[in-house]
């Protein structure tokens, strides 16, 4: 084998024989240059570029480095870099792309300009093992004080030789005094805590601790700055035969920084960033360890949702819903146990798991701690808010036997709570899992009713209350399913809504509604106007507008003979966007109706500053109104208000005598309801406008 140049035969002031030896077996890439030609290359150097150090002396820099630019490099300048340049060193063997390397480059301390002293050192994993450390006053030593990482000579009694720059700042001690000490209060902290005194033994039961370097693996060990504080670092220890003994070379990276990077990015990946609390991610994680320690125990799993949570968004705002989520939060998580983990899974839902010998009693304990969190009020921005939580439990094994389906099952419970009138809790059942399946059918079903002709619209009459004279009718959907017959729209309405679907559905609604209405009025009912209700998700919908103008356009119907009804939590949500868009409506002609009026806000403040027409009364108003006299006083309330902002009054689910009597009295303009007529398919909705032209 071709003997490797030396160090010592380059400078005037060459190293002594073990600085030559530590120097010789450096992993990181070293050359030294004189004016523009290679004087000296170590073996890292040598592998780096692909070409035998033997071959490297007396070669021309610039070209190894820069092939394609090798004016590009000037030493001069990159001795003055900061932060140090960073170059893609080219290998002569062509079987790579090229390290990535930061180059350090200083005036070699031989008293002639122009010679230098360059470090390459590969960025990324993999990357440089720095090596031992020379004399303060020779050119290894001014180079191994450049580089950042520790790095210590260690002989086999376990005693410090050398050490450089980067390990005095990482370990915080002076290279004197460090000479001579045991290494092992610096590398085995943990390993003889609490020992009178450290053993005086071989380095090799370091190297059995640690057989392979972790450098830039990411696998790093606890240890101590001389001054007892502890950290996070990286080791390689490599063999150094020196003359006239053994030793090793101690390469100690601290990777505090990254650490702390890492636990940043680690709590953006686990923990919900609004509450602070584990998120759906770390929750699983959680189940999958419990499962693992204990494969047949038991693990309650409690899904919590608040109730009406977006009535809290649409009428306060996304701000101070955020502080309520945070508040609930705060309060589930107060006097849980240990072994109980609280997790936000996302929106307004949160869930407590919980390993147990106890279902019974842990199912108990945790529905009445979620109970209690909901029985005080929260203040949130100066305001009071009574809010109440719906719970869905599941058992593992019992409802599922993996984490996922755990949770999926205890938010299916927590949905059956909301259905069954919320603020309750439900155990998950084989009918919980069925009505869920069930939903999921519907959903799936109803993305194709469109297409395959299912869905179709009935129109029920309204007319004036004193004069029974028709003024018009609303549009109602209705689904005929093939397997299931006729769906009721208060099952698969939600589902659409909730889903997304009602956009599209609702928009084929205004398309065919306007159609017809528009073949009505050119058979002899010109003030003939149909009323389509627009669902929350639809009003919100950026292109409305569009939408209801090209419906018009397309169907030919006049914009007056069109109505537009948006229940109250529909305009509240965004009230200054929904003026707006009313106010851009009626422009066109056409009329706005609030629906449902009485079961929301009712409030004049925000009425008087919306551009509308028209207060349809809820039904559950009506049903009691010849004999309840709560009923007639919010009836006649609701009538009032509309009289002093020159509204409109429409009552609806009008099905006695007593009850269209009852809003003669009071005032009501316009009835509809089975008292007059059901909603009636397109030909028996013909037939009736038959019989009233006789």
């Amino acid at each position: 084998m071709v003997a490797q140049p030396s160090l010592s035969q380059v400078a005037d002031s060459g190293p002594s024989g073990i600085l030559a030896a530590a120097y010789d077996r450096l992993p990181v890439a070293v050359l030294c240059v004189r004016d523009k030609d290679i004087l000296y290359a170590n073996g890292a150097a040598a592998t780096l570029l692909g070409v035998p150090a033997v071959n490297l002396k007396g070669r021309a820099l610039a070209p190894l480095l820069k092939p394609n630019d090798p004016d590009a490099i000037d030493l001069g300048r990159m001795s003055r870099a900061d932060p140090l340049e960073t170059l893609t060193i080219p290998h002569a063997g062509g079987d790579s792309c090229g390290a990535l390397c930061d180059v350090s480059v200083s005036p070699a301390p031989t008293g002639r300009s122009g010679d230098w002293l360059l470090c390459l050192r590969p960025l990324g994993p993999g990357g440089c093992i720095l090596g031992p450390i020379t004399d303060q006053g020779s050119i290894l030593a001014h180079l191994l004080d450049a580089v950042g990482d520790a790095v210590l000579v260690v002989g086999n009694d376990g005693r410090i030789i050398d050490l450089n720059k980067g390990a005095q700042r990482v370990f915080a001690v002076d290279r004197e005094p460090a000479r001579g000490m045991s290494i092992w209060p610096l590398l085995a902290p943990t390993l003889f805590e609490g020992e009178d005194s450290l053993p005086e033994t071989s380095v090799q039961m370091l190297l059995r601790a640690v057989p392979r370097s972790t450098l830039g693996t990411g696998r790093s060990m606890t240890l101590s700055r001389a001054d007892g504080i502890s950290f996070p670092g990286e080791i390689a220890i490599t063999p150094l035969p020196l003359p006239g003994c053994s030793a090793h070379l101690i390469t100690v990276r601290d990777v505090s920084d990254r650490k702390r990077i890492e636990s940043r990015l680690e709590r953006l990946a686990l923990y919900d960033p609004l509450t602070r609390l584990p998120n759906r991610v770390k929750v699983l994680q959680h189940l999958e360890r419990l499962v693992a320690q204990s494969p047949l125990g038991t693990i309650v799993a409690v899904a919590i949702d608040v109730d009406h949570f977006k009535y809290v968004n649409d009428f306060f705002g996304h701000g101070p819903g955020d502080r309520l989520l945070q508040a609930v939060g705060g309060r589930l998580g107060g006097d849980l146990e240990e072994g109980d983990l609280l997790g936000h899974l996302g929106g307004d839902d949160f869930v407590i798991v919980s390993a147990t010998d106890d279902p019974i009693a842990t199912i108990d304990r945790l529905a009445r701690r979620v109970e209690e969190a909901s029985a005080r009020t929260f203040l949130i921005d100066q305001s009071e808010l009574f809010i109440s939580l719906s719970q869905g439990i599941a058992l593992y094994p019992d409802h599922a036997t993996d984490p996922s389906n755990l949770l999926t099952a205890a938010q299916a419970a927590t949905y059956e709570a909301k259905e069954a009138g919320r603020a309750t809790t439900v155990i998950y059942s084989e009918r919980v899992r069925d009505r869920r399946a069930g939903r999921l059918a519907i959903e799936t079903d109803l993305r194709r009713a469109v297409e395959r002709g299912e869905l179709s619209i009935e129109y029920q009459p309204r007319l004036g209350v004193t004069d029974h004279k028709l003024r018009g009718m609303e549009a109602l959907l209705r689904w005929d399913h093939p397997d299931m017959g006729r769906i009721p729209p208060s099952h698969f309405i939600p589902i659409a809504e909730e889903s997304g679907l009602i956009v599209p559905i609702g928009h084929w609604v205004l398309e065919t509604a306007c159609r017809q209405a528009r073949l009505w009025t050119q058979a002899g009912f010109p003030d003939l106007k149909v009323a389509i209700n627009l669902s929350v998700r639809q009003f919100r919908d950026a292109g409305l507008l569009m939408k209801v103008i090209e419906a018009i356009n397309a169907s030919g119907l006049p914009a007056a003979n069109l109505e537009l009804e948006i229940t109250e939590s529909g305009l509240m949500s965004d009230l200054d966007r929904a003026i707006d868009l009313l106010q851009d409506l009626k422009q066109l002609g056409i009329t706005i109706a609030i629906d449902d009026f009485g079961t929301g806000y009712s409030s004049l403040s925000y009425l008087k500053r919306l551009p509308i027409d028209l207060l349809k009364i809820d039904r559950s108003f009506i049903a009691g109104l010849s004999e309840n006299a709560d009923d007639r006083a919010i009836c006649q309330a609701i009538v009032s208000m509309a009289a002093s902002l020159e509204l409109e009054t429409v009552a609806e689910g009008v099905e006695t005598e007593g009850q269209l009597e009852c809003l003669r009295q009071i005032g009501c303009h316009e009835v509809q309801g089975f008292f007059f007529a059901r909603p009636l398919t397109v030909d028996e909705f013909s037939d009736y406008l038959a019989q009233r032209r006789i």
